[in-house]
């Protein structure tokens, strides 16, 4: 409890205090990512909600959409059958391109005459997964049909099961993400110690990295949500980060005794 209330002291400090860092680089121990994983788990949530809301927005534009456009269709010993006039095609939402095509036919359109991700024929169901392709045979099914309130109470369910489950791989990506940048920045880190004339050790570097990446993911987090983005962002967060690693590595030398300037300053 008390590791966890310093990361969140952290977190405020990292914006501003020069004593963070010293601490942080002189007396913390290990490679800092377990204190960027806890932020992440705080940065991911806010990620995690438009994700969420976009999954609802896909539902109600499209899944529905398709849902509502579609026919009668049962399933009578392997075959499909349906009253439409077919082929039968249905359309996204402001896309020319058909998207579910129903043909029953004893010579059904070719694939080149309708190229769609999701085909209904007389005895199976193909789906072209941008180019591959799959086909699940009717032959097992003997007897369906559709129920299009049952239709929409699972795809309610499932966007319901989704929407939290998005978190973990959202969070294993960005800690992925993020803990590759602090190793790489942190040998950056290196020049700016070399500039400085201090002699720190990589698992310094590596532990001050983490914690100098905090100010850049809060502001990067908040814009996100507050929808706000423009083209140089991502080189602002960048030089923002830059700073803040150099402001802390400055933080670990002020104050050293060093005599001549050629002097370098073990930490």
């Amino acid at each position: 409890m008390l590791y966890l209330l310093r990361c969140w002291q952290a977190v405020y400090h990292s914006f501003f205090s020069r004593h963070l860092y010293q601490e942080v680089g002189r007396q913390w121990q290990g490679t800092g990512l377990g204190y960027l994983f806890l932020l992440l788990c705080v940065t991911t949530i806010p990620m995690t909600i438009q994700v969420a809301t976009l999954l609802d927005t896909m539902k109600n534009t499209y899944i529905q959409h398709v849902i509502e456009r579609l026919p009668d269709l049962r399933i009578e010993q392997g075959q499909l059958q349906t009253e439409v006039e077919q082929p039968f095609v249905i359309q996204l939402p402001d896309d020319e391109a058909p998207f579910l095509v129903i043909d029953t036919r004893q010579s059904p359109a070719s694939a080149a005459e309708f190229v769609a991700p999701v085909v209904l024929q007389a005895d199976r169901m193909i789906i072209d997964n941008q180019g591959e392709v799959r086909s699940y045979p009717f032959e097992n099914i003997e007897h369906f049909q559709l129920d299009k309130s049952e239709l929409y109470a699972w795809s309610d369910k499932l966007i319901a099961i989704v929407k939290p489950l998005a978190y973990l791989p959202l969070l294993g990506g960005e800690f992925i993400y993020r803990a590759l940048q602090a190793v790489i920045y942190a040998v950056g880190g290196l020049v700016f110690a070399a500039w400085l004339k201090v002699r720190l050790p990589y698992g310094v570097l590596l532990r001050v990295t983490c914690v100098a990446l905090t100010p850049g993911i809060v502001l990067g987090t908040l814009l996100a949500w507050l929808g706000i983005s423009f083209g140089l962002l991502g080189m602002v967060l960048f030089l923002l980060s830059q700073g803040y690693l150099f402001f802390a590595i400055q933080s670990l030398a002020q104050g050293q005794d060093r005599t001549p300037p050629e002097d370098i300053l073990e930490v």
